[in-house]
């Protein structure tokens, strides 16, 4: 299930955004979750207030009540039920109020879902399927990102290094690796970043 907030985006995009979600979680109403101000605001308009009555029946709206901060509940329900968050909010203020703690970057790059309009056209970033942060495999192998973050995983490049005692008990292919100077082993695959 996915979870979106939308406090800068047309109603019709919104809707978008809904029915793609609808379509992709196998028949699944994501959760919309919406300020009781920004709500009061589209029930004003015929069109927008059919929608928002469409929403409610189908138990996708949650409205957020007067004098609260609706950003608590949309990143509460996201993490508590462990699902996608689709923002483009980049929660600035939610990192300043957490300072000290890398918690909330981290959850972010992991669960939050971008969206864009092309043409008229929905376009969903997805979180990419591992960190792209420096890492170090169970194994002892490390994996630094050399590139900017890409859109596409299958581009991102990646520095491995591992020991040589310690690749010696890898059972991977020698042909994708290189060798520095000094012995180390050196990559730039992604999948074998992920099979680590």
């Amino acid at each position: 299930m996915h979870y979106i907030y939308a406090l800068k985006i047309a109603i019709e995009q919104l809707d978008a955004v809904v029915k793609e979600l609808y379509d992709r979680s196998n028949n699944k109403w994501p959760l919309v979750i919406l300020h009781n101000k920004r709500l009061r605001s589209l029930l004003e308009n015929p069109f927008h207030r059919k929608l928002v009555e469409e929403w409610m029946d189908k138990g996708v709206l949650y409205m957020t009540p007067h004098g609260s901060n609706d950003d608590w509940y949309w990143l509460y329900a996201a993490v508590k039920l462990k699902c996608l968050l689709v923002t483009n909010d980049e929660m600035r203020d939610h990192i300043f109020e957490l300072l000290g703690s890398n918690f909330l970057q981290k959850w972010k790059e992991r669960h939050q879902v971008r969206y864009t309009f092309v043409k008229g056209n929905l376009k969903l970033e997805m979180p990419p399927p591992y960190s792209f942060v420096i890492q170090e495999s169970e194994k002892g192998s490390w994996h630094v990102p050399i590139v900017a973050k890409s859109n596409n995983e299958s581009t991102q490049n990646w520095l491995c290094v591992t020991r040589p005692t310690v690749f010696k008990s890898h059972d991977q292919d020698l042909a994708t690796m290189g060798t520095s100077e000094k012995g180390h082993v050196l990559c730039c695959n992604s999948e074998i970043l992920k099979s680590q």
